[in-house]
């Protein structure tokens, strides 16, 4: 088993006068050398604070080249890093790092976060800010120590707690989930070996995920280095600034959400040449709708594209290497074992082939995580008899590859009849004047539920949006039957549709047609 440290630093032992990290706002680098050296010189500078092994520092932190460094240094320390996504409200970051029971923290430089930070900890428990001080924090650019005075590192145990990442929090606070050392092979290898990377500086990854996500964190950062590569901090996704990028750099390696290679796309200007370079395309998230996937394929036409399919709790449980030949065909990913099994049976009851049934994966293979923190109740749900239940729809073909159908949360019902949402979005996403479409289900004294399609359209009402549909080959009772038209749909920052969110918005909202 190796760590995440393990494998940086056999990759810096390796190659050490290679560019390892390069920042995307100063063009700042660091050799792998010079990332050991660093790392180990902040991780001796938090243990001078009193940080030691096993405790819990949470890092609130947006991506950049000191976050690397940051959670890099902790990680080394012994640590378990509580990865916090900075875009939450100041109160809802400090409810995590009570829950987690942290004992420092990192984060940016506000009152208001530093408030929060302070209110979650014990009194004196060190806060650490990137970006200056408020009050008496510590500065994360001056906490340096003697990397003499670390004690060598030893390879933890298997099962030891490493992470805890939290889940998207579409339905309220997010769970905390609590990632062993163990998992750490299973994560960060599956992306070279499923997306047909080669080994070699020649690696040149953007990071479009953010750090303290699972896929930007294991397949973007960690992946990036363990392979040699070079890995290019891109500080707050701008499409613009992404295609800049890939051109400037001639940058080889990209794992993104949908969203993301859309949003490139529409870039002003746009050149296919622009991304010539790019060899390996990788997304994650969300089954990429048929007409953005045509786009995206004929931009990237040198680029081998990968679907991987997954959840921060089990990483890479499903994946595809032709989207465009069945983009909703998946095969059980490495390390991975998956069942399916009847909606609302027990996780024994397995569906015939061809049945419509949940996606189970199994709790025991090497990347799956520990449960969840300081919620049994949430583990008992998820985690039942070593299955891990996904709440994905899938069917099984014949030859063992599943079809991804939806969400079970996600899912329709109106009239008596199933309708998955990414069904009818696939059909909205090909008119021309649709930019992005999510459909939700409303309440209905007649039907139970009605198809509501939220959508951001430049010239397109309802009246053409339905016969677009009729002309279509989507059954009639699952065409839309309001529409509300947005000026941008509210996402997460794994770029998922807050389906919550928009069915607040339709609730409220007199501007349905």
């Amino acid at each position: 088993m190796q760590t995440v440290w393990d494998h940086i630093r056999l990759a810096a032992a390796r190659t050490p006068g290679r560019t390892a990290i390069v920042d995307d706002r100063t063009d700042r680098t660091l050799t792998f050398a010079d990332l050991i050296a660093g790392v180990e010189s902040v991780a001796a500078g938090l243990a001078a604070a009193g940080i030691t092994p096993g405790d819990r520092v949470a890092t609130v932190l947006g991506n950049d080249f000191e976050h690397a460094v940051g959670l890099l240094a902790a990680h080394r320390l012994g640590a378990v890093l509580c990865m916090i996504n900075p875009r939450l409200k100041p109160d809802e970051a400090g409810a995590l790092m009570a829950d987690g029971g942290v004992s420092s923290v990192i984060c940016g430089a506000t009152a208001e976060i530093v408030s929060a930070a302070k209110a979650a900890l014990p009194d004196g428990a060190p806060v650490f800010t990137h970006g200056g001080t408020i009050g008496d924090t510590t500065d994360l650019a001056t906490c340096r120590g003697n990397a003499a005075d670390l004690a060598p590192w030893r390879t933890p145990d298997a099962d030891a707690l490493a992470f805890v990442m939290y889940t998207s929090g579409t339905t309220g606070l997010p769970k905390g989930v609590m990632l062993p050392h163990g998992a750490t092979d299973a994560r960060v290898l599956f992306t070279p070996v499923q997306c047909g990377m080669r080994h070699g500086g020649h690696n040149r990854g953007l990071g479009l995920m953010p750090l303290f996500h699972a896929v930007g964190f294991y397949s973007g950062f960690v992946t990036t280095l363990s392979m040699n590569g070079t890995y290019y901090v891109h500080s707050a996704f701008d499409p613009a600034a992404a295609v800049a990028a890939v051109k400037r750099h001639g940058l080889t390696y990209l794992f993104g959400a949908p969203a993301h290679f859309h949003a490139m796309l529409a870039v002003p200007g746009f050149d296919a040449a622009d991304v010539a370079t790019v060899e390996t395309l990788a997304y994650a998230g969300s089954v990429m709708p048929g007409a953005v996937l045509d786009r995206v394929k004929a931009a990237f036409s040198n680029a081998l594209m990968t679907n991987i399919y997954g959840t921060t709790e089990m990483m890479n449980s499903l994946y595809m290497t032709d989207p465009a030949a069945a983009p909703t065909r998946y095969r059980p990913g490495f390390y991975s074992d998956v069942r399916v099994g009847r909606i609302g049976g027990t996780v024994h009851d397995i569906c015939d082939i061809g049945e419509e049934g949940e996606l189970l994966v199994d709790a025991n293979c090497d990347a799956a995580f520990l449960g969840y923190l300081n919620r049994p109740d949430a583990t008992a749900e998820k985690l039942t008899d070593g299955w891990y239940r996904t709440g994905d729809i899938v069917a099984m073909y014949e030859d063992g590859d599943m079809e991804l159908r939806g969400r079970v949360d996600d899912m329709v019902l109106s009239g008596g009849e199933n309708i998955h949402p990414e069904e009818v979005e696939t059909v909205l996403l090909q008119h021309p004047a649709v930019k992005d479409a999510a459909i939700i289900g409303m309440p209905d004294d007649k039907w139970t539920e009605r198809v509501v399609a939220c959508v951001v359209a430049d010239g397109a009402d309802a009246a053409a949006l339905d016969a677009w549909c009729q002309e279509s080959s989507l059954a009639n009772y699952k065409r839309p039957r309001e529409y509300l038209f947005l000026d941008v749909l509210p996402r997460n920052a794994a770029n998922k549709v807050l389906r919550r969110e928009l069915k607040v918005t339709a609730a409220s909202s007199p501007e349905r047609e």
